[in-house]
């Protein structure tokens, strides 16, 4: 099967999505499947590597840090696509390369799926507007990105209710995101994880709280930065691994409320040594509620990291309550569960042993893939094109005579 996989930003990048794209193009590669990627270059050059297209770019840090719009380039990287005849089209984005993707199905009448991977009401405040002000325009949009598409991936229930509440008429499938468990179970040297603690300052005898992330207000890590400073029970340290727009806010915060000493920062770090970093944790913390698939959460379970994360939706089927980790709903819970799991070392390590096996038996990409693919084929068996009217007719018409999209 020939699979076209849309995505804004692809490796080497790193965020959710992008591993989330990239360890499903590597499962079907692995079950003899022929993938393109179709993505945004982070220049406005255009080049191919790898069967990866890069299609020239414009930043919109303006708008939001790391955001870029497809930049006009000659047609025949798409119409090489395009010739190509993709069997099936699976975009992961709903802006530049959705458009573009949405441009190679028409023109070979290849069925479009679609992941829903982003909780766009958490970001509009990026834009100077409000959820009341933002809600309906994302509703709006959402609807009709997905009136193009066959079947519509949730990596969560939670997922799948909010695009229900959209109105949203079509297929929604609930499948939970895969991941390459490989480097997750690859070997390390006692030798390599000392010399990362030495080279940040991280104690070997001290319980290490966690957090995996982009340091984006969507992710609310000032609450359990709150919660902290007024934690003095018990003597731990906090390793923050990733970067983004409000890292100087939450290193102010830290800062007043005297947790610098115990926290450490890693910055961004490489996504081939991300599994490195979380065996330098004890326990994973978050206080995010914007997750649609929750990707740093499977990732934690498969390093053995119990979860000590907000309450929120996106946690079902993932944490088993007091077995893999606890969820919260406020500063007196979240310092109860984190109390317990540092004054009881053999629970801690029971909890870590079932949070490694749990996620092990139901979050490999192969078994996502395997679903995925099920998908593919009841699309390709029951393809159709939605119907346009003569303006949209037109329009495509006129846009197919230019050189360049």
């Amino acid at each position: 099967m020939k699979v076209l996989l849309a995505v804004d930003k692809y490796y080497p990048a790193i965020n959710g999505v992008i591993t989330s794209v990239k360890n499903l193009k590597e499962a079907l590669e692995r079950k003899g499947h022929e993938v393109k990627v179709l993505t945004l270059s982070e220049s406005i050059s255009t080049h191919v590597k790898d069967n990866v297209i890069y299609i020239g770019s414009m930043s919109m840090d303006r708008i939001y840090p790391d955001i870029r719009i497809k930049h006009p380039v000659n047609r025949r990287y798409i119409q090489e696509l395009i010739d190509w005849k993709p069997d099936v089209i699976h975009t992961n984005t709903e802006f530049s390369t959705y458009t573009l993707a949405k441009d190679i199905s028409r023109n070979t009448n290849a069925p479009m799926i679609h992941t829903y991977h982003t909780d766009y009401e958490d970001y509009v405040h990026y834009l100077a507007l409000n959820k009341k002000m933002g809600k309906p325009l994302v509703k709006s949009y959402i609807r009709h990105v997905t009136s193009y598409m066959q079947a519509i991936i949730a990596p969560t229930e939670k997922t799948r209710l909010q695009l229900q509440g959209y109105n949203i008429k079509k297929k929604i499938i609930v499948i939970p995101t895969g991941l390459d468990l490989t480097k997750y179970n690859a070997p390390v040297s006692e030798e390599e994880t000392d010399n990362m603690r030495l080279h940040h300052g991280i104690r070997k005898d001290v319980p290490t709280l966690i957090f995996v992330g982009r340091l984006g207000k969507e992710k609310n890590l000032l609450e359990v930065i709150n919660y902290l400073s007024d934690y003095r029970d018990h003597d731990y340290q906090f390793l923050i691994v990733g970067d983004g727009p409000d890292r100087k806010s939450i290193e102010q915060q830290i800062a007043t409320t005297g947790l610098a000493p115990r926290t450490i920062f890693t910055g961004m770090v490489s996504q081939d040594d991300i599994a490195k970093y979380y065996r330098l944790g004890d326990i994973f913390v978050s206080a995010s509620q914007s997750e649609t698939q929750g990707l740093t959460y499977i990732e934690a379970l498969s390093s053995g990291l119990p979860l000590l994360c907000k309450k929120d939706e996106c946690l079902d089927n993932v944490l088993l309550e007091g077995e893999t980790g606890w969820s919260f709903t406020n500063e007196q819970e979240f310092k109860e569960h984190l109390s317990y799991f540092i004054e009881n070392r053999e629970k801690a390590k029971e909890m870590s042993r079932k949070a490694k096996e749990f996620a092990d038996s139901n979050f490999s990409s192969d078994a996502f893939a395997s679903r995925v693919l099920e998908i593919y084929e009841d699309a390709i068996k029951n393809n159709y094109q939605k119907k346009r009217g003569l303006i949209k007719t037109l329009c495509h018409s006129l846009w197919d005579r230019f050189p360049l999209v």
